[in-house]
Order: C-alpha cells, then sequence, then structure tokens
C-alpha cells in the first residue's frame, strides 16, 4: 500500500499553493463560510500552522479558528487516505498545545474551573487523480484493533473528505470563489503537463494562462514566483513519474484484490496471484 514517503512528493508540491492561498484571513474566511454557511469575516479568522515531521522531512499544515472553532484544514493528494483520521488525531493535540501556549492560558488547565476550548471541527479535501466520490467520512474507529470496551471511555473521530476536482461538488465551489479556482488551476496545471515535456515550462505556462483567464488572478500576479518557485524547486519530475506509475499500479491492484474477494479466492492465493501482503488485502475487506 502506498506510504508518506512514496507521495510526499506529489503532495507537497500541491500542498504549498493551498497553504499560501488559505494561509490568507480573507480567503479562509470564504472558506469556512462555504463550509458551514455561517458568516465569517477576515478579522474573526486565527491562522495556526502545524508544523510535522513526516518521513524526515518537516510539513506544515494549516489550521484556522473562527467562531469558537478549531478548523483543522487538510488537504490530501494522494490515494488512498485510510490513514487520515489517525494523522489528524495526532496533530489535534499538537494544534491545541500550540493554541493554548500562543494566548498564554496554560495555567489554566490545571484549574477547578473548566476551560473551555474552540471545539474541535475537520474538513479534508481531495484532488488526486484516482475516481473517487464527491463525498466521504473517514471514522477513526475503522483504524482500531478492537471494539471499545463500552464500559470505558473511547474516541470517535468523523473527517468528511470533499473532492475538489474541477467538476466536483459543484454546491460548495459555487460558495467559494477561492476554492474554484484552486481546483481550475490544478486542473489546467495537469493539462499543461500532457502539453510540454519540462515541468518548469507547463508551471509558467499555466500560471500565465490563469492570469489571463481571470483564474486566481490576483493571487497568481502577487505570488506568482513564489508559486512557480514552490512547484519547480520542490519537484523532481523522474521522481514524480516514478511515484505516479506507482500509484496506477497499486490503484490497479487494489481493484484486483477487490474483485478477487468479492470471488470468494482466499488470502493465500490472492497473496501469491498479486503480491498484495496481507495487511493490504484486510484493509481492502474493511472498506
Amino acid at each position: 500500500m502506498e506510504s508518506d514517503d512514496d507521495n510526499k512528493v506529489n503532495r507537497e508540491i500541491k500542498d504549498g499553493i493551498f497553504r499560501l492561498l488559505f494561509g490568507n484571513p480573507e480567503n479562509a474566511a470564504e472558506l469556512y463560510q462555504a463550509l458551514t454557511d455561517e458568516e465569517c469575516s477576515s478579522d474573526e479568522i486565527q491562522i495556526i500552522t502545524i508544523t510535522t515531521v513526516v518521513s524526515g522531512r518537516k510539513k506544515n499544515d494549516l489550521a484556522l479558528v473562527a467562531k469558537e472553532r478549531a478548523l483543522f484544514v487538510g488537504e490530501h493528494m494522494a490515494s488512498p487516505f485510510a490513514n487520515m483520521p489517525t494523522r489528524i488525531l495526532m496533530y489535534t493535540g499538537q494544534l491545541y498545545e500550540k493554541l493554548i501556549k500562543m494566548r498564554g492560558e496554560q495555567e489554566f488547565l490545571y484549574r477547578s474551573t473548566l476551560y473551555k476550548i474552540p471545539t474541535p471541527q475537520f474538513v479534508v479535501f481531495y484532488n488526486g487523480t484516482a475516481n473517487k466520490p464527491e463525498k466521504e467520512t473517514l471514522k477513526l474507529s475503522k483504524a482500531y484493533e478492537s471494539v471499545p470496551d463500552s464500559d470505558l471511555g473511547s474516541l470517535e473521530l468523523e473527517i468528511p473528505v470533499y473532492n475538489i476536482n474541477k467538476g466536483k461538488n459543484s454546491e460548495l465551489m459555487k460558495k467559494s470563489k477561492k476554492l474554484r479556482h484552486y481546483a481550475e488551476f490544478i486542473a489546467t496545471l495537469r493539462d499543461f503537463q500532457e502539453v510540454y515535456d519540462d515541468y518548469a515550462t507547463a508551471v509558467r505556462e499555466s500560471v500565465n494562462y490563469c492570469i489571463e483567464n481571470d483564474i486566481l488572478a490576483d493571487f497568481l500576479r502577487e505570488q506568482g514566483g513564489q508559486i512557480v518557485s514552490i512547484l519547480t524547486t520542490e519537484y523532481d519530475e523522474e521522481i514524480a513519474r516514478r511515484v505516479y506509475g506507482e500509484e496506477k499500479m497499486e490503484e490497479k491492484t487494489i481493484e484486483i484484490v477487490k474483485n478477487m474477494l468479492e470471488e470468494g479466492f482466499s488470502l493465500e492465493i490472492i497473496q501469491r496471484l498479486t503480491g498484495a501482503n496481507e495487511s493490504a488485502i484486510k484493509e481492502c475487506l474493511s472498506n
């Protein structure tokens, strides 16, 4: 199955642009309003960056606090993303620790009076190339090795995953022009990658095309140099081509495994014929 390390190139490329766009309080307020249908201004937004180390490299994730809610916004490029609830669980602790320290209120946690925290909320946006539904829900409990004892405390974490590829989730896209234009920018970049063998040229032409066609035009005019730098310096074409090929093979293997399971083949036969390991096959069974 796919690992974070295998997909870090493809994910980090678009992630950097996503954070740059929605790390702006005005754009973040628009996104928050689109997701919640609550009016929100940029003055009500507090941007918090969570820095984590994934596969030996630092990765910054976006969170925002608005309307007494702490919203973790994850943009996951690659498929599958079954482990996002576990990762977001880990990020959530860091988010609250950072938020409480920023407020200088650590001592309140040890007082007898109840310390109020912003309500945790989560959302993941998907714009990879696999065929995914417009919206699905991930649950942390699916990762549990056993069913929680009903007499003991437990924890559930549910995350909606929105497919934000161009043409998907039209109602959400209508509510957020920035999100819609972001999806169009990524679609344009993919189209130009098919036209130009040189990736840097594809990036520059994509930026120029979007500016000329009023797709994130102001953002690209202001941040164009940084965007080109992010896209070109973090991108290794040879690695990306290899990863892309591996992803396609994995998707095909997953589909074959699912079909064999439906036909009643044993785990041993599926392993021998597909090369998939037992844990991968069991994951297919649980999905």
